[in-house]
């Protein structure tokens, strides 16, 4: 298998990269639109994506009928409708192509609310505050229902294929200034505990407890990569987090930034 690329974090330069510090998920909204034509030819849902025969969403659209797939994402329009809209989520060939929100009242918001605010048992992709909204974290967690079919990570077990785990690698975050792309490195059954809180990502120690959890973690179906070995505490993750279930265990699709369009991924991390 092609050997992965990974983004390393320079720690002296941390504090020195706008948009990214050890405030909490409070950081900042920006409403600027961040879609120009030559980002969205660069970028999977833009004209080089298309023309490369990027597998489109199913049914793509949000709030607004956006749609990564063309590389126009209007954060300012978003912001509009949801203040607490702060990236769009877009995985190819699952249908999702959606806002992910961070409440600042409550981190259990939009379990029962969809991206408009408005109740619905459905729910919306969601963050809690503990994460920051600029991706600077060890380990983003976005949290969505995905019991039902209707509900917003349902698709996420497309990746219960080995076949589709194959051909379907990377996933998309887009931010105000920022384009983020992930490599899907595993997918599985967690157990049911809360994987924010699970170890102290803020240190060196408790990111690579946590790496080495995945790595030894057993589960039937489980879907992963080669590149774990790879992985150090100064990488980026994000984990695609299902509902739990009534044997105490949740889906998970964990994918690696690897690429980074405005160069504005850093932290610090505490020895």
């Amino acid at each position: 298998m092609k050997k992965k690329k990974v983004i390393a974090a320079g720690i002296l330069m941390a504090l020195l990269l706008a948009g990214c510090g050890q405030e909490n998920g409070m950081a900042e909204k920006n409403t600027d639109d961040m879609a120009t034509e030559e980002d969205a030819a660069q970028t999977p849902g833009g004209k080089q994506g298309q023309e490369n025969g990027t597998e489109p969403s199913e049914s793509p659209g949000g709030a607004l009928g956006e749609s990564a797939q063309d590389g126009e994402i209007d954060f300012s329009a978003l912001s509009g409708k949801n203040p607490d809209i702060f990236a769009w989520l877009y995985i190819p060939g699952t249908g999702i192509d959606t806002p992910v929100l961070q409440s600042p009242v409550s981190d259990d918001y939009y379990k029962s609310h969809n991206v408009e605010g408005n109740n619905d048992d459905k729910g919306a992709p969601f963050t809690e505050m503990p994460n920051m909204m600029n991706m600077c974290d060890f380990n983003t967690i976005i949290h969505g229902k995905d019991l039902a079919e209707k509900e917003p990570f349902f698709n996420l077990h497309n990746f219960e294929n080995p076949d589709f785990f194959e051909k379907n690698r990377e996933f998309y975050i887009y931010l105000p200034d920022n384009v983020l792309t992930y490599e899907v490195l595993a997918a599985f059954y967690d157990e049911g505990s809360d994987i924010l809180r699970r170890h102290d990502y803020t240190t060196y120690e408790g990111c690579q407890d946590y790496l080495k959890e995945l790595a030894e973690t057993r589960s039937m179906g489980k879907n992963m990569s080669e590149g774990w070995e790879d992985l150090t505490p100064y990488h980026f993750l994000v984990t695609l987090d299902g509902s739990l279930r009534e044997n105490d265990t949740q889906y998970v699709v964990i994918g690696i930034l690897t690429g980074d369009a405005a160069g504005k991924i850093d932290r610090v991390i505490y020895e």
